[in-house]
């Protein structure tokens, strides 16, 4: 071989190493928490209950607590034939001294209900319990409540929930032209509701504890995490984890019911997996912003964990 040939461009010239896949950062303890991410490059799933659907009635239960304690009113508890006097005439601390007041006159041999007082002695029971003047108020905290358990029981896919809402419409288009609004209203007057501040209270406290358990515990029982190149189910505390390989993965989102999963869930859906070579499809029901989630996903799916090693020298 000549020693004064020159050698080809490129040839026995160093190549460079193939760049590997740098590691997976650990997410912090609040993403891992609120996302359960572990690693910031992988994507949990979680599904939830229908008890999910269920924050309105906690919510608009603190509203009307709200409205209930500022409004500063009380309840009195009074036996029945018992009528309210404006301005009676009353006797004050002076025996010359006269003063208005509006009074509630008890029926000749009635008494106001008793209980015992600090010291243990039995008095009339004082107005001391918190109740909103108005009796709309316990009224559409009951329309709230009834409407959220028959929307979180009775589920209307595709377009039952728009043929539900259209029947809807066109039935409070016919009562206003009718003029039945008014004797709907009318007879709906005589309904009187009232839930004192400790009822609202107690509903929406309760509700709101076991509301927080189950979206941040029970709900995470069972959950996806997608990774690029990979799907992993993981069942219940001790149960295990079964893995998924992305290639020929179907993944799609079902979110048909109008009022679950738009009104009340905000986009929320049922999202449906179907890895190759398993006869039943995973479905993971009520996943919030199910849209963001699949697109997401598809990304994921199409990736490959490809790490390369430089060859030995």
């Amino acid at each position: 071989m000549d020693p004064t040939a020159r050698t080809p461009p490129g040839e026995n010239e160093p190549q460079p190493a193939a760049a590997s896949r740098p590691e997976s950062r650990k997410a912090s303890f609040w993403r891992y928490f609120f996302l359960g991410q572990t690693t910031l490059d992988e994507m949990a799933v979680y599904h939830h209950n229908n008890l999910f659907y269920w924050w309105p009635v906690w919510f608009f239960g603190f509203v009307m607590a709200g409205i209930t304690y500022f409004g500063d009113m009380r309840m009195a508890i009074v036996p029945p034939g018992t009528h309210a006097s404006p301005q009676r005439a009353l006797v004050g601390d002076k025996l010359d001294e006269h003063i208005k007041r509006d009074v509630l006159v008890l029926l000749e041999g009635a008494s106001l209900p008793k209980g015992l007082t600090e010291d243990g002695d039995l008095a009339p029971m004082q107005p001391t319990y918190f109740m909103a003047r108005s009796r709309g108020w316990g009224s559409l905290f009951m329309v709230i409540l009834l409407i959220i358990i028959i929307i979180t029981n009775v589920r209307l896919q595709g377009l039952w929930s728009f043929l539900v809402l259209i029947v809807l419409i066109m039935v409070s288009l016919l009562a206003t032209a009718a003029g039945w609004w008014e004797a709907i209203f009318a007879r709906l007057g005589h309904l009187a509701i009232y839930i004192n501040l400790g009822g609202y209270l107690l509903l929406s406290f309760v509700l709101l504890v076991f509301w927080l358990i189950n979206f941040f515990i029970f709900d995470r029982q069972t959950y996806m995490v997608f990774t690029p190149g990979q799907v992993r189910l993981r069942l219940e505390i001790g149960d295990g984890e079964i893995v998924y390989d992305t290639t020929g993965i179907v993944v799609h989102k079902r979110r048909g019911d109008l009022f679950r999963h738009w009104i009340l869930g905000f986009g929320s859906g049922d999202l449906v997996i179907r890895p190759v070579g398993v006869a039943n499809p995973i479905e993971m029901t009520n996943v919030m912003r199910v849209a963001k989630v699949v697109k997401r996903v598809e990304s994921m799916v199409k990736e490959r964990m490809v790490v390369t090693q430089s060859p030995n020298p």
